[in-house]
């Protein structure tokens, strides 16, 4: 095929025609380390899908620093958004490549993610669980995070919670089973609940509005 035609868009990226019709458009960098992208010059088909490729891959990795940027990701959420855009061998070679790179460690992603749902959202290491699988990490790397997390105090978080939002109901008619359910259900085991509320009975209220004040 012969280069008939080559154009700046306004995005800044260059449009390729050959045998008077558009093919693909490039990006500046790309276009200027393809010197062959010339006019009247003639170009294997399998040359310009290469070159088309090349392309794709830089925007894919472009597109990727641009998610990283605005948030951490795991290498799986990543990877789906990226797919989105991009075909699946471009989105796995640019992930790897991330990773290569250390801007990706799931590892270190999954143990920041579950420290800042303990101790910032009070969640349960049931819930904790279930939002590392949420950020699509691999099975191997959430059961590590969880493994490392295994000792980690239930009962306390479980207090502050008596504290902040159930204190009052706990004065209601069946109020200790209604709150014991409620913490069931953002995923507390029944022991570390019953102990926090006997705990929360036994030192009595007092104690705790002082560690309001």
């Amino acid at each position: 095929m012969t280069i008939t035609r080559l154009s700046e868009t306004k995005k800044g990226r260059f449009a390729i025609f050959a045998d008077g019709e558009f093919l693909f458009s490039v990006h500046k960098d790309i276009f200027l380390g393809r010197p062959e992208l010339a006019l009247g010059k003639k170009l294997p088909v399998e040359v310009l899908e290469e070159i088309r490729q090349e392309d794709e891959a830089w925007s894919c990795k472009e597109k990727a620093l641009t998610l990283l940027e605005y948030a951490s990701q795991s290498s799986g959420r990543l990877a789906e958004k990226l797919r989105q855009h991009y075909p699946p061998e471009v989105v796995e070679a640019t992930v790897e490549r991330l990773a290569g790179l250390g801007l990706l460690d799931d590892l270190d992603y999954g143990r920041r993610l579950a420290a800042d749902l303990i101790h910032l959202r009070k969640y349960s290491l049931g819930r904790v669980r279930q939002a590392l699988y949420q950020r699509r990490l691999d099975r191997e790397i959430i059961d590590q995070v969880m493994e490392e997390l295994e000792d980690t105090d239930q009962v306390g978080p479980i207090l502050d919670l008596i504290q902040k939002k159930y204190r009052s109901k706990l004065q209601a008619p069946q109020g200790r089973q209604k709150v014991a359910a409620a913490l069931q259900r953002r995923g507390y085991a029944w022991e570390d609940i019953r102990t926090a509320l006997d705990r929360f009975a036994e030192d009595g209220e007092d104690e705790y509005d002082e560690r309001d004040d």
